[in-house]
């Protein structure tokens, strides 16, 4: 089973980032560590934003801002998906009665 939590050293290797670039995600608010025994540790969540943040700036040029309002948009876009698939099959469970 996956754990559920990483530390910053993974982060990085994972992501292809360095830690200064996951501290600026910190300062600027795009990502949220869980502080631990005063050991920040990152949810896998935090992780893919680290991820398509290093995307959207390194190699699209967005700029810290622009990166945080997308991935809330991706958010709320993926969370919309799921509801959508969810009303599928409800429906098609109804239709099959």
């Amino acid at each position: 089973m996956p754990r559920k939590y990483l530390r910053i050293t993974e982060v990085t290797r994972i992501c292809g980032v360095d830690v200064k670039f996951v501290q600026r995600l910190e300062q600027q608010q795009v990502i949220y560590p869980i502080v631990r025994r005063s050991e920040k540790f990152y949810p896998l969540d935090q992780v893919d934003r680290v991820r398509v943040a290093r995307l959207l700036i390194e190699e699209m040029g967005v700029n810290f801002e622009g990166a945080e309002v997308a991935l809330n948009m991706r958010e709320q876009m993926i969370a919309m998906q799921r509801q959508f698939n969810e009303v599928l099959r409800v429906l098609g469970r109804e239709l099959r009665k």
